[in-house]
Order: C-alpha cells, then sequence, then structure tokens
C-alpha cells in the first residue's frame, strides 16, 4: 500500500506540472476535443504534445488512484474513509477538466481544476502518510 500510494501521489504531482505548464504556456486549447486529442492514443503531433500527454497521464493516474483506494478500502482500515473521498475528487477533477476543455478555458473552471488538483494531491499525500505511519509501526 506503502508503494501504490506513493506512485499515485507522484503522479498527481506530475499532472499538477503539466497542467501549470500548459496553462502558463497558453497551450490549454492546443487540442479542442476531449478526452482525447484529434491523433487518439497515438504519438500526437507537436503542437498537441504536452496537452496530449497529460490526458494520458491523467487516465494513468486515475486508475493507479482508484486501484490504490480499492486495497485501502480491503486492507487499510485507517486510510478507508480518505481512499473513497480521493475517488469522489477523481471524478470532480475528471469533470472539471472537460468542462475546462468545452468552456474553452473558462477562468473560474480552470480555478476550480486547479484547486481541486491540490485537493487530490493533498489527499493522497495524507493517505501515504497514513500507510507510512502504519508501516513504521509495525517495525
Amino acid at each position: 500500500m506503502l508503494g501504490l500510494s506513493f506512485i499515485s501521489l507522484g503522479l498527481i504531482y506530475v499532472i499538477m506540472l503539466f497542467g501549470v505548464y500548459i496553462a502558463a504556456s497558453h497551450q490549454g486549447l492546443s487540442c479542442e476535443s476531449w478526452p482525447l486529442c484529434p491523433n487518439g492514443f497515438s504519438f500526437p503531433p507537436e503542437k498537441y504534445f504536452f496537452e496530449h500527454f497529460h490526458r494520458m497521464l491523467a487516465i494513468t493516474t486515475s486508475a493507479i488512484v482508484i486501484v490504490t483506494a480499492l486495497y485501502a478500502v480491503k486492507r487499510v482500515k485507517a486510510a478507508r474513509n480518505l481512499s473513497v473521498v480521493s475517488v469522489i475528487i477523481i471524478i470532480i477533477q475528471i469533470i472539471l477538466g472537460m468542462l475546462v476543455v468545452h468552456s474553452k478555458l473558462e477562468p473560474l473552471l480552470v480555478a476550480a481544476h486547479l484547486s481541486t488538483g491540490v485537493l487530490l494531491f493533498a489527499t493522497m499525500l495524507t493517505i501515504f502518510l497514513i500507510t507510512y505511519r502504519l508501516k513504521a509501526l509495525k517495525k
């Protein structure tokens, strides 16, 4: 569980870095279709690269966060409730990402998307710290 929560935490951080880079470099609408860019799962053209990578990483990270939550629900009682919350936050984050693209970067939606990402990071950091403490107590 410690490894899964650490991987989830790291991936969330990387997605946040890419999201901030995309916003700061004004590439947020480089790929106006959602959920995938016009190239689908293929290697993207240069103009879609960062947005495509952000979305592919988001898909992968979402799956890993969900697996982490399922594992915690079954095996780590102390992180059970927070793990369910992390899945709810992931779902909200995905919906906000879709709305950001469809609204053509409505500032309030972009801010909500970023804020929800920070909340997800904080939630996963707390889950990681819980599992770290439990592992330390077992020694």
